[in-house]
């Protein structure tokens, strides 16, 4: 066994690519940059040495892009019931590429430095800063109109967080029976248009210890997708639900004004978190901040491809080690503003809009998809207007401004540090930020500050790309061969052919990460250095389990990968 002592994470994510009448199943994170003889292309932008070189150090760079074996068209007569028999076995091509590389080792990611101002938990960080900076600007929310509609400082996100945590235990049910107790799971319904509403009840949530599960607005009574989320809340022991005051005037109502039980939903309480309807907590009643711990401080929902969900959950101690992490790769410093386009629910939205903006003081402008679709420049117009370091989009958000920006004039992009790729794994996305260079880098833009990451909500963030001082050295992108992929091994192509894949380089290993390559089936044993497989990693900062799935949880979450047997 290798490295016994240690539980690795195993990820899986599907997408489909159509190259060339051949569908390819993609599961993203997987290919490591450590090639051998096929290197040459995948250089470390800051030490400027091949893969190999790289692989025996922690800047080893990872490339997106896990593919399995290519699936044929439905339509293929190879698959044809009129020409395929019981009797028939398909013989292996003798000519087919083998995996031909050594066993690859486990890659470590920097170490995590130890900084001593950082807080205990996210929670004492948030109380310093309500304390000592009450009217420092956290989060400003925008109208559609793209004018601010509220700005929250911390000093408000202090004083309503605690208000709701007191009314969340000693307000719901009674005295002798209180509806919600430390520990238990409270539902977050809140619109993608009021982060303010969110990161408010969040908060409530963390320092009245209850566990929040943030979740969607069902569309209706019968919404397909909501009843997988309602499954969830069963298996969650989900009995109130958290939400605003817009949001729950906006949710279906019965003939008597109540808001009927959604299909598949556990009956709810729907309690609205505005201050004006919570009662004032006494004088000598204060929330208790410990340190960080085991415990379980929020589920992040996941849907897979079959329409189910699944809980993943994140404990404290996680939740606070990926927000030093997050702060570390990025680095992040107080009063910075940062730009987020993404869904602050969930995800990367989550972990830097939400969570790591409040360890760190920083001031968050959260663009809202609505005002996306009115204005796609309106983030590139936040970036000027706050002079904002870091903004988090995805490459839709960058495909967008490439359409609009002709109608817009004084673009400056030259404050910007670190333009953050949500979905930079995916192999789409190198063209809109190909693209969204070409034509900004005129603006200032520079081109080191293009920043993809890859992430999962299982692994949370596994590898991020940094701005590099030498701005000469292009970042790494491999051009595969789409042929060798379909066999599970990697070949390196030239772009001139029309059947090859070029994916980015999504930086290096997270900070106090470990990562190592496996194979998808059976044994999780460690691939050869040109072979296809999973990715499995081994930190503090990751989920812990499937809610309630112990079977599941075992399989992705407790893998134990081995070395190859001797011949």
């Amino acid at each position: 066994m290798l490295q016994e002592s240690l539980v690795f994470l195993s990820l899986t994510h599907l997408s489909m690519l159509q190259e060339s009448s051949v569908f390819i199943s993609l599961t993203h994170l997987s290919i490591l940059q450590e090639f051998r003889e096929q290197s040459s292309f995948c250089k470390d932008p800051a030490a400027g040495e091949h893969a190999e070189a790289a692989a025996q150090t922690s800047s080893q760079r990872v490339l997106c892009g896990r593919l399995r074996r290519a699936v044929r068209r439905s339509d293929s007569p190879l698959l044809s019931p009129q020409t395929e028999t019981a009797n028939t076995v398909q013989q292996p091509d003798p000519n087919q590429p083998r995996p031909e590389g050594a066993e690859m080792l486990p890659v470590r990611g920097e170490a995590l430095g130890v900084v001593t101002n950082w807080p205990p938990s996210l929670e004492a960080a948030l109380q310093r800063w309500g304390t000592i900076s009450p009217k420092a600007p956290c989060l400003t929310s925008l109208d559609t109109a793209g004018k601010p509609l509220y700005v929250l400082t911390y000093g408000k996100l202090w004083s309503r967080s605690i208000k709701l945590a007191y009314n969340i235990l000693h307000k719901l049910g009674s005295k002798l029976e209180p509806m919600v107790r430390p520990g238990d799971r409270v539902a977050l319904v809140f619109p993608n248009n009021d982060p303010v509403a969110f990161m408010v009840a969040f908060y409530g949530c963390l320092l009245a210890e209850v566990v929040p599960v943030p979740i969607e607005v069902p569309l209706s009574r019968k919404d397909a997708g909501s009843q997988q989320i309602g499954f969830l809340l069963g298996s969650c022991g989900v009995t109130v639900a958290l939400t605003s005051d817009a949001c729950h005037k906006g949710l279906p109502k019965s003939a008597t004004g109540e808001i009927p039980q959604f299909k598949g939903w556990p009956k709810l309480l729907w309690f609205v978190t505005e201050s004006k309807h919570l009662s004032k907590p006494p004088r000598d009643w204060f929330p208790h901040i410990k340190d960080a711990n085991n415990d379980t401080a929020y589920i992040e929902y996941k849907s897979c491809k079959d329409g189910s969900v699944l809980g993943v959950t994140v404990t404290r101690i996680a939740l606070l080690t990926h927000c030093q992490a997050l702060t570390q790769a990025c680095s992040y410093t107080e009063a910075e503003t940062i730009v987020n386009v993404l869904d602050f629910k969930k995800d990367v939205g989550l972990w830097h809009g939400i969570l790591t903006s409040v360890m760190n003081m920083m001031h968050v402008i959260s663009v809202p998809y609505s005002l996306m679709k009115v204005n796609p420049l309106s983030w590139i117009q936040k970036v000027c207007q706050y002079k904002a370091k870091v903004s988090c989009v995805k490459s839709r958000d960058m495909h967008w401004a490439l359409v609009a920006h002709k109608d817009q004039k004084d673009i400056n992009l030259s404050s910007l540090r670190m333009l953050l790729v949500a979905d930079g794994s995916n192999p789409w996305s190198i063209s809109s930020c190909d693209a969204f260079l070409n034509v900004f880098q005129t603006k200032g833009l520079r081109a080191e500050v293009i920043c993809p990451c890859a992430s999962s909500p299982e692994a949370l963030t596994v590898a991020i790309r940094r701005p590099v001082e030498d701005s000469s050295q292009p970042p790494g992108r491999g051009v595969l061969s789409m042929q060798g992929l379909s066999y599970g091994v990697v070949r390196v192509d030239t772009e001139e052919r029309l059947s090859v894949l070029t994916v980015q380089d999504v930086g290096t290993v997270a900070p106090g990460g470990l990562v190592c390559v496996v194979k998808p089936d059976g044994v999780p044993q460690l691939c050869q250095t040109d072979e296809i497989g999973e990715l499995c990693v081994c930190s503090i900062a990751t989920g812990m389990s499937y809610y309630g799935l112990t079977g599941m949880t075992k399989n992705t979450f407790e893998v134990y990968p081995v070395t190859r047997p001797e011949d």
